[in-house]
């Protein structure tokens, strides 16, 4: 007890009463936390394997003797406790790790967007400069901690990829991804967006309701068409299983990250949320596994038509690449891994980004009725698909789309491994450390004017009102690990979108929107909006 008391008052240059007042206030909160702990051990393990974590948990104190700040690191976020850091910010659910991820953004903005955030013995570095970020990001290639939890899902895809195999890829893939093929797909985004207007038609003048189900449903099904050409319509229990399956693997990847007593395998692998997770992956392993056999015996490697049976998909253009020796790139586990990750980067991003700005659109009547005169001045008051010359027309839509992103990232924070020591502005990150990049700072930061927080979708319009170093809107990532789908998931949102907002007059209110993070940002509740036919 002399020893902590010792600490913290070694940390604070305060009176010593102030030090006494706050030592014991900590203390009493690091009661509160290793009440939490036990309890949620409880729940996750046996005696026994509570008694073995202890031990790992003293055997840690005992590692963290040594651990120290460099005078050249940047400064430590508040509120931090002895030993275990700030991990005690983490704990709970979804709700409160986004909470946690608002506060430490804005806290890290005001202590000159560089600060660290301590995890027991794991060091990480907050940035919410887009000048640092960028430094970072093409530095340091390597994913951090966060991604590391999701490697039983995803494997080696894109997202998770260690460098060496991403640098391969990336360039490879790059080809999947040119205007060329995504223009292909518009035929299969209008007949989506017609399908999801089918949906809602039974929400018509019936009040308020929650799209996200009708949404998720209808954005798995275009994925699957374009990621695999396999259809999902007719095969309602697996989409639904798939997307139950999916949100619950996110969740557990998440639980991982705020409870640091689960990092090390060893005990992870006990837990009964490993377990839970082992069949979830399975089923979603299973599903990958069936669509990559069954697009392999309708593969046609010349066609290259978009539509009907003969769609070209990306995991088509997967098996397409061939080495120099005639054979296949890809094995059929790189194959396997990409699928996974185009899935679940292309459905549940863009099925939540849609029903946040489907939200925000309700929200503001003067915006909608900006987007519906420009939709007039663009389809003519007429019903028809949404064609490639439309789509550069659009640009207040598209505005109404980026400012959605910039307030609400799917990704609000990405992280990278620190692989060698280099230093920024004003601080040195030291090798072996994570660094933590707040997406959500940087789209928020005072660059943005006094009203960063606010829904202003004209800012794009006007260079002027634009911060002048254009990186401080990261919703699509940046630097050389960059967002691949970013130009995918504006065609899809703007075609859908145009195709909602021509039929019906929306209604929403984003005040009542409760956020939680489990990997991506997700409306957890208040995600309503009523629809009426236009007359």
């Amino acid at each position: 007890m002399g020893k902590t008391f010792f600490y913290i008052a070694k940390t604070r240059n305060k009176t010593t009463s102030s030090w006494i007042y706050n030592s014991t206030s900590e203390i009493k909160y690091l009661i509160r936390v290793i009440s939490y702990v036990r309890e949620n051990l409880s729940k996750e393990f046996s005696a026994s394997m509570i008694f073995i974590v202890c031990i790992f948990i003293i055997y840690g104190l005992y590692v963290l003797k040594g651990y120290s700040r460099s005078k050249h690191e940047p400064p430590p976020l508040s509120n931090g406790l002895p030993i275990i850091g700030h991990a005690h910010q983490l704990f709970g659910g979804g709700l409160r790790l986004w909470e946690t991820v608002k506060t430490k953004s804005h806290e890290c903005c005001k202590a000159g967007d560089v600060t660290t955030l301590s995890l027991g013995p794991i060091k990480c570095y907050v940035l919410t400069d887009a000048g640092d970020f960028m430094t970072v990001a093409n530095t340091c290639l390597e994913k951090g901690i966060l991604y590391d939890f999701a490697k039983p899902w995803l494997g080696e895809g894109l997202l998770t990829a260690p460098l060496a195999k991403w640098k391969t890829h990336r360039k490879l893939l790059n080809t999947a991804f040119n205007q060329q093929v995504l223009d292909g797909f518009l035929d299969v985004f209008n007949i989506q967006s017609r399908r999801l207007l089918e949906q809602f038609a039974v929400e018509e003048g019936k009040g308020h309701f929650d799209p996200e189900n009708y949404i998720m449903r209808n954005s798995l099904e275009t994925i699957f068409l374009t990621a695999t050409g396999i259809d999902l319509r007719a095969d309602k229990t697996l989409n639904e299983n798939y997307v139950t399956l999916t949100d619950r693997v996110l969740r557990s990847v998440v639980y991982r990250f705020q409870n640091i007593w689960l990092y090390k395998d060893f005990i992870w692998n006990m837990s009964s949320t490993k377990k839970q997770q082992d069949k979830d992956i399975e089923f979603l392993h299973d599903v990958a596994n069936m669509i990559i056999k069954q697009r392999k015996k309708t593969y046609l490697p010349t066609t290259t038509k978009a539509t009907g049976n003969n769609l070209k998909s990306f995991s088509d253009m997967l098996f397409d690449l061939e080495g120099s020796n005639g054979e296949s790139v890809f094995s059929y586990q790189d194959v396997k891994d990409h699928v996974n990750t185009l899935i679940v980067a292309g459905y549940d991003t863009v099925a939540t980004n849609l029903v946040i700005t489907l939200i925000l659109i309700g929200s503001y009547k003067e915006v909608q009725d900006k987007i519906y005169k420009e939709l007039e001045e663009v389809f003519e008051q007429s019903d028809r698909d949404v064609e490639k010359r439309d789509l550069q027309r659009l640009t207040y839509l598209e505005a109404v789309i980026k400012e959605s992103l910039r307030l609400y990232p799917t990704a609000p924070v990405i992280s990278r491994l620190i692989d060698k020591d280099f230093k920024l502005k004003n601080y040195t990150l030291y090798s072996g450390n994570n660094c933590l990049l707040s997406i959500y700072g940087a789209n928020r930061h005072p660059v943005w004017g006094e009203d960063a927080n606010d829904f202003k979708p004209e800012r794009w319009l006007n260079p002027e009102t634009l911060p002048k170093n254009s990186n401080y809107f990261l919703s699509f990532s940046l630097g050389r690990r960059n967002c691949l789908g970013k130009a995918y998931a504006m065609m899809w949102l703007k075609t859908i979108i145009s195709h909602v907002l021509r039929k019906y007059l929306v209604t929403g209110d984003h005040n009542n929107i409760l956020f939680r993070f489990d990997f991506v940002l997700k409306p957890h509740s208040g995600r309503y909006i009523a629809i009426e036919k236009r007359k």
